[in-house]
């Protein structure tokens, strides 16, 4: 009985040590079906066709590449989602490296950056310098969808970095930055990373557009690639060409149209007549950043620039004379009238949003102040006053010598009034 058990021990031992010297993909690969002899001459040509299909798409990346210092917009041809997925899925059989998505926006940590040549977009833009590439790629997106815009870069660092500049519009009339470009957020730079950096842009009128990419790169503290400290710049110029998003000159040329209709033909009917339709179009943007008459017409929203230049390209279809006015950080409009020149503020006359403390509440007050009656019965005329402006009013209005009579919900009203009756 001694023997048996010391064969068997023996045996279990063998198997222990077997064990932990063979790779676990080994011992997987023994306990499965063997694959048949046609099957694995189908999995091997399968794999040499993706090899030669990588090379091509490769060789084509090189034919493409644009010498130093230039940069350049490619009209390729836009592949769908599932063939992106099928090259990516291609890429990993053959090197066995997933390809980074496309659809990854990046703001974390620079990664080190892939060379790995993408195909998905109808269009691209690059500028290339001491063998360092920037590309920027995107799709014509339709009618109320933003257009995305991805950007890489190779053979750069882990430094690397992009910002999207301000778009400028032009459709055949005068180029017009479309934003504020002093606004931190078109002068924002992003990581790049491995899998490059999303930028989006909605394109809401026909015409042309144009946005400028910078490229930074600082790699001075990377041992493996010191280069020094690079700028480049590339353009993406989108042409836009919709019926559903008619021009700036279309929709100015349809106002004009209109007001010959609803007006006598004098210069001062056209020009009241185009500056109350104006106020229709937009919103003043209190974020301080649309400021064309892009925006205004077809986003409708937009600075004191957004009001000014509306007015002006109206009134010049119109065929009556203007000019522009600065001053303190504003613009507005000169018109000229009868013969006679005058100044009109479109923003300051669109009291709709209450941005200027809603002129017309303080005109009427002021109105009945200087009426000289020693009554005043004021009806609700602060109510859409800023609680500043409001203050402001009332603290003056008790030092008046008036006797005020004021009918109001506000609490700040009732705070300056000598006597309260509640009903």
């Amino acid at each position: 009985m001694k023997r048996p058990l010391y064969y068997l021990l023996c045996a279990i031992a063998c198997t222990s040590m077997v064990s932990s010297t063979m790779p676990m993909a080994a011992i997987a690969e023994a306990i499965q079906p063997q694959e048949t002899a046609e099957q694995q001459a189908q999995a091997d040509a399968t794999s040499s066709d993706t090899g030669k299909a990588e090379d091509g798409a490769n060789t084509n990346a090189t034919a493409n590449t644009v010498e130093d210092s230039t940069a350049t917009s490619t009209g390729a041809s836009a592949a769908n989602t599932e063939s992106a997925i099928a090259t990516n899925a291609a890429t990993t059989a053959a090197t066995g490296t997933p390809a980074p998505s496309l659809r990854t926006q990046t703001n974390g940590a620079p990664e080190a950056i892939s060379a790995t040549a993408q195909t998905t977009y109808a269009h691209s833009a690059t500028a290339t310098q001491n063998g360092v590439t920037f590309t920027v790629s995107w799709n014509d997106a339709p009618a109320g969808t933003a257009t995305t815009f991805h950007v890489t870069q190779t053979n750069g660092s882990s430094q690397a970095k992009a910002r999207m500049d301000v778009p400028t519009y032009w459709d055949g009339d005068s180029h017009e930055s479309v934003c504020d470009p002093s606004r931190a957020a078109w002068g924002s730079y992003y990581s790049l990373g491995a899998a490059g950096h999303d930028f989006t842009f909605d394109f809401t009128a026909s015409g042309t557009y144009r946005i400028y990419f910078y490229f930074m790169d600082n790699d001075r503290n990377d041992p493996q690639n010191d280069k020094g400290i690079y700028y480049m710049r590339t353009t993406a110029e989108v042409t836009v060409n919709d019926a559903a998003r008619p021009s700036v000159t279309q929709i100015v040329n349809n106002a004009v149209a209109q007001c010959r209709q609803q007006t006598d033909g004098s210069d001062y009917d056209r020009a009241l007549w185009l500056h109350d339709w104006t106020h229709d179009q937009l919103e003043y943007d209190h974020n301080l950043n649309w400021c064309s008459a892009e925006s205004g017409l077809t986003r409708h929203q937009g600075t004191c620039e957004s009001y000014q230049r509306i007015y002006s390209k109206l009134l010049d279809a119109a065929g009556i004379a203007n000019g522009r006015v600065t001053g303190n950080g504003h613009t507005w409009n000169a018109v000229k009238i009868d013969g006679k020149w005058c100044q009109m503020d479109l923003t300051w006359d669109d009291t709709s949003d209450n941005w200027y403390g809603d002129l017309e509440q303080r005109f009427a007050v002021a109105r009945a102040v200087y009426s000289g009656s020693p009554v005043l019965l004021l009806d609700e005329r602060t109510s859409a006053l800023d609680p500043k402006t409001e203050r402001e009013m009332l603290d003056r209005m008790r030092n008046l010598g008036h006797t005020v009579i004021i009918v109001t919900h506000r609490s700040a009203a009732l705070e300056v009034c000598d006597r309260v009756v509640s009903l």
